[in-house]
């Protein structure tokens, strides 16, 4: 709204000055330092006359200030979530730069979130979880748009059984930030591919995509070998900074702007 009101109210006009100045130049070098000028000096000049005299573009401004210094604040807040991890060095291996075993899940997909947006490529991690805490973890980095595990999947039942797993989480990472995505048909049959490898620990597999919106906010998409996909988990750093609770399985509308720019 403040944005149209600027145009309509400062646009014109600087740009009648501007011409008006130019015009009546005596030559065509005055006339462009006087245009210069103009355009510099009319914007600023009819936005103060509006904040003395115009209750409604005083209101918008302010209003306009506030959502700015909250944007600020949250890039800020987003990109401390992000400087909380070093960045990982050349020819380090993903799950030691990250710190991934021994997590529990919540700061498992934290990491994975904050580690997979950095590498701009796909990355895969089978996470063999116990009470809710990873007892054992593989990663690894693949390209743009593809990824496979670290180790042969046909060991994972091993795996399960010698470490009393209840959960085999695998995640991989959609390099996208729209803020949504699905599972590949690939994603699909190589979750089907697992269940199989489990054999009688099919059940206790769990697949997950990790993709962003534009501001670096991560979701986490859970889906099936049946194809189906569903909301896993949403992080919102307003929500966090308010100290409201997490949002799971709920999908909503997020915002757009500048990413985390650290560590990049």
């Amino acid at each position: 709204m403040l944005r149209r009101q600027q145009v309509l109210l400062l646009g014109a006009p600087t740009l009648l000055f501007a011409v008006a100045a130019y015009a009546l130049s005596e030559s065509p070098a005055n006339g462009l330092m006087s245009a210069s000028l103009a355009l510099v000096l009319t914007p600023v000049s009819l936005h103060a006359l509006l904040l003395l005299g115009s209750v409604k573009y005083r209101v918008a401004w302010r209003r306009s200030c506030q959502v700015r210094a909250e944007r600020i604040r949250l890039q800020q807040a987003l990109a401390d979530r992000f400087d909380a991890f070093r960045v990982r060095a050349r020819g380090e291996s993903f799950k030691k730069a990250y710190g991934l075993a021994g997590r529990d899940m919540r700061s498992l997909e934290e990491a994975l979130a904050v580690g997979m947006y950095r590498e701009r490529r796909e990355v895969f991690v089978t996470a063999f979880m116990r009470s809710g805490v990873v007892v054992r973890v593989t990663a690894s980095i693949g390209s743009s748009y593809r990824c496979r595990p670290a180790d042969d999947p046909a060991k994972w039942r091993d795996h399960v059984d010698r470490l009393r797993c209840d959960e085999v989480r695998q995640y991989h990472n959609h390099p996208v930030h729209e803020g949504s995505t699905t599972p590949s048909d690939g994603d699909i049959r190589s979750s089907r591919q697992f269940e199989r490898l489990l054999g009688p620990h099919a059940s206790k597999l769990r697949s997950f995509i990790i993709c962003w919106n534009r501001v670096g906010e991560w979701r986490v998409i859970e889906y099936n070998a049946r194809n189906e996909h569903w909301m896993h988990y949403e992080f919102d750093i307003a929500r966090q900074r308010a100290g409201l609770c997490e949002r799971h399985g709920e999908s909503r509308l997020w915002r757009h702007g500048r990413g985390p720019t650290s560590n990049r």
